[in-house]
C-alpha cells in the first residue's frame, strides 16, 4: 500500500487525471474498477475519480509493491546505448555550464539563457533539452524528488527553435507554470528578439499575415488570407543600426517585438520581406550563409530572445512580485562581428 499526500503541484487536478500520470501503464477501465472496489481511496472514502484534489488530501492505493513496479514503469524505456548517449550529451551542460546560464531564479520559476544547439524540450532524439537539464538541476538541489515527478513535471512555458538563443521561462510549480502559460497565451508578457538580417531595412516595420505550417517539412509559409488552417501572425521591428561586412554583405541589426507567437514566425516573417536572418538554414540565403561560415564561422541563425517584460499582475497573483519587471539576456559571441564595439543594446520597451 502507498499513501500520497496532495501538495500544491497536484492540487486543482481531477483525481483520475492524477492517477493516469502516477499509474502510467494502467488502463482507464482498470483505474475506475479499482476506485469502485475501494482499492484506491480519497481521504479514507470511496471516490469516483471526478473529484478535484485539494492540498492536504490523502490518497491511498492498496496494491502490492510488484503491481506498483509494473503500473509505474516508463511507457517507452530507452535502449541502453540511447541512455549512454543521452547521458554523455547531458554531461556537457551539467554543473557550472548550466548554472552560469541561469538569468534569474526563485521558488516558482527559473529563466535560462539558452545557447544554440540545445533543445527547449525533448524530441526523443536523446539530445539534451532545457527541460531535462532543469529537472536534473532541481533534483540535484533537493527541490524535486522522483516521486513528485509521477504527478507533476516542472517544465518550460515557452519554446525556442533549437538554434535560436535566449530567454526561456521554466515553471517549477504547477501554479507558476499555469500562470506563465496563461500570460503567454494572452500575450501579456512582452517578448523581444535581437536579429541580424540581410540588407538595410527601413527604420521601423510591421509585418502581418497568416502563417500556415507544413508539419511534414517542419516549415511555415506566409500568406495573405486565412485559408488552409493558417493562423494570423504579427511582428514589428525597430532597426538599431545598419552596417557592411566586406564588399558583398550589407546587414541590419533589428530589435523585433513578437506580438503573436507561432513556430518560426520571426524567421519566416523577415524572409518574406526579403530580409532573411543571417545564418538561417531553412529560410535564409544559402549562398550568403556559406560565405559567412567561411568568414566568421557562423553556423546558426542570428536570432536571440533578448528580453521578457512581465505585465502588471494582480496582487493576488502567485507571481505578483514580478509585476512590471524586465529580464535581459546578452546575445552570444556569434553576434559580435555585427555589433559595434562597446555597443549597449537599449531596452525594447523604450523602442516600441
Amino acid at each position: 500500500m502507498r499513501e500520497l499526500r496532495i501538495g500544491e503541484n497536484e492540487a486543482g487536478q481531477r483525481l483520475d487525471k492524477l492517477l493516469r500520470k502516477y499509474l502510467r501503464r494502467a488502463e482507464n477501465g482498470f483505474l475506475y474498477k479499482m476506485l469502485r472496489k475501494k482499492n484506491i481511496t480519497l481521504n479514507g472514502r470511496k471516490a469516483s475519480g471526478k473529484e478535484l484534489l485539494k492540498e492536504g488530501d490523502l490518497l491511498k492505493l492498496f496494491f502490492s509493491e510488484e503491481s506498483f513496479q509494473k503500473l509505474c514503469a516508463p511507457l517507452t524505456p530507452l535502449p541502453e546505448e540511447k541512455k549512454r548517449e543521452e547521458g554523455r550529451a547531458k554531461a556537457e551542460w551539467e554543473g557550472e555550464a548550466f548554472s552560469s546560464r541561469i538569468v534569474y531564479e526563485d521558488e516558482n520559476l527559473l529563466l535560462f539563457n539558452k545557447p544554440a544547439g540545445l533543445l527547449s524540450q525533448s524530441d526523443g532524439s536523446g539530445l539534451p533539452s532545457v527541460n531535462e537539464l532543469c529537472l536534473s538541476y532541481l533534483m540535484e538541489k533537493g527541490e524535486l524528488g522522483r516521486e513528485q515527478l509521477a504527478s507533476f513535471r516542472p517544465g518550460a512555458a515557452n519554446r525556442l527553435d533549437r538554434n535560436t538563443t535566449g530567454l526561456l521561462l521554466f515553471g517549477k510549480t504547477l501554479p507558476a507554470l499555469q500562470e506563465l502559460s496563461f500570460c503567454l497565451k494572452k500575450r501579456t508578457i512582452g517578448k523581444y528578439y535581437l536579429a541580424v538580417v540581410r540588407g538595410h531595412t527601413p527604420e521601423r516595420g510591421r509585418i502581418e499575415g497568416f502563417l500556415r505550417k507544413d508539419p511534414d517539412k517542419n516549415r511555415v509559409f506566409l500568406q495573405e488570407e486565412a485559408s488552409g488552417g493558417a493562423k494570423e501572425v504579427q511582428s514589428e521591428y525597430r532597426r538599431l543600426f545598419a552596417g557592411e561586412s566586406g564588399e558583398q554583405i550589407s546587414f541590419s541589426v533589428l530589435l523585433v517585438h513578437l506580438i503573436s507567437g507561432k513556430t518560426h514566425q520571426i524567421r519566416a516573417h523577415l524572409a518574406s520581406v526579403s530580409h532573411p536572418i543571417l545564418g538561417d538554414p531553412k529560410y535564409g540565403d544559402r549562398d550568403l550563409n556559406r560565405l559567412l561560415q567561411k568568414r566568421t564561422g557562423l553556423r546558426s541563425q542570428l536570432l536571440h530572445a533578448c528580453e521578457l517584460h512581465f505585465p502588471k499582475l494582480p496582487e493576488d497573483s502567485r507571481l505578483s512580485y514580478l509585476s512590471e519587471k524586465n529580464f535581459y539576456a546578452s546575445p552570444p559571441r556569434s553576434f559580435l562581428p555585427f555589433l559595434p564595439k562597446k555597443y549597449r543594446l537599449p531596452e525594447g520597451s523604450r523602442l516600441f
